[in-house]
């Protein structure tokens, strides 16, 4: 029999930002997390399998994690929520701080609802956390899905690195500070799904993170 929920990750765009579909095999229904330049490749997914999206999770507002939400609401309704935390809306407002890699970007669309720490998102029967780790941006956050062990960590922490702190908004104590509370603390076999590059765990990142 085959598994009812399912996290399928797609890579896309020039920067190769790691874009996650969570689908529901019961009721068709769909979350796209983080959506990036290329997201026709998912809706495309979506199409075939038949999914229905229901709502849109961003980790952070920076634009290359936030281009496809405009494609998203057009395919799929203007109505869909967008969740972001607060203190990334300034970023998102800004362009999602392209202007600092010296270019202009608009996202034509909004979030609707901000998330905050501790906040349980339901996905069918599952409840899915939410957890404020500012650092690489003031909003950032991640998701913690504990039956499926693993958390959807943005730009927070990658496979043998972590996220950007050079940012005029960046904040490096506070990046470290949230990965020793909010990821280490998880038990160890925990996958870690991240914004760019391979899927790690949080053995290995306690274990092998030179930044750490």
């Amino acid at each position: 029999m085959p598994p009812l929920y399912t996290i399928q990750a797609f890579v896309l765009g020039q920067i190769e930002n790691n874009t996650y579909l969570l689908s529901d095999s019961k009721t068709k229904h769909a979350i796209v997390i983080d959506p990036a330049f290329g997201i026709e490749t998912v809706i495309q997914a979506m199409r075939k399998q038949d999914l229905q999206l229901c709502a849109i999770w961003i980790t952070h507002a920076h634009f290359d994690h936030i281009a496809g939400v405009r494609q998203l609401l057009q395919d799929f309704g203007q109505k869909i929520p967008v969740f972001l935390h607060k203190d990334d809306l300034a970023l998102w407002e800004a362009g999602g701080g392209a202007p600092d890699f010296g270019f202009n970007f608009d996202p034509k669309a909004r979030p609707t609802d901000f998330l905050e720490h501790g906040q349980q998102l339901r996905f069918g029967d599952q409840a899915i956390e939410v957890r404020h780790t500012p650092g690489h941006t003031p909003g950032h956050v991640i998701f913690y899905w504990a039956e499926q062990q693993s958390v959807f960590c943005g730009d927070l922490i990658f496979y043998h690195g972590v996220g950007r702190t050079d940012l005029a908004y960046s904040d490096a104590q506070a990046l470290i500070q949230s990965i020793h509370e909010n990821v280490f603390p998880l038990p160890e076999e925990t996958k870690l799904l991240s914004g760019h590059g391979r899927p790690t765990t949080v053995r290995e990142e306690k274990d092998q993170n030179p930044f750490l």
